[in-house]
């Protein structure tokens, strides 16, 4: 299942693979989060870097996900890379 989705993101021009991260998304680290199960994991992954980067997970999964109790720090992404909610990151 993984690989699907890996595939599919990585049609989106906005995506980068690395080794650190499951991928990038116009500079920020994105962890693939496909089942709720795995949410917890995913923002503690995301906390090496305060929090600010994407989660990546299915559309179809969406409703599973109440976007309102994910940190607002962090993003959403879907399998195409559509951008479902932007992080607030602070200005620099």
């Amino acid at each position: 299942m993984t690989n699907n989705f890996k595939e599919l993101l990585s049609k989106s021009q906005k995506i980068s693979f690395d080794t650190s991260w499951d991928a990038t998304y116009e500079d920020l680290p994105v962890v693939f989060v496909l089942d709720v199960k795995d949410l917890e994991s995913g923002l503690d992954k995301l906390e090496e870097v305060k929090g600010y980067g994407y989660i990546a997970t299915w559309r179809k999964n969406l409703f599973a996900f109440n976007t309102k109790l994910i940190s607002k720090r962090c993003g959403l992404i879907d399998e195409n890379g559509g951008l479902l909610k932007a992080p607030r990151v602070p200005k620099i």
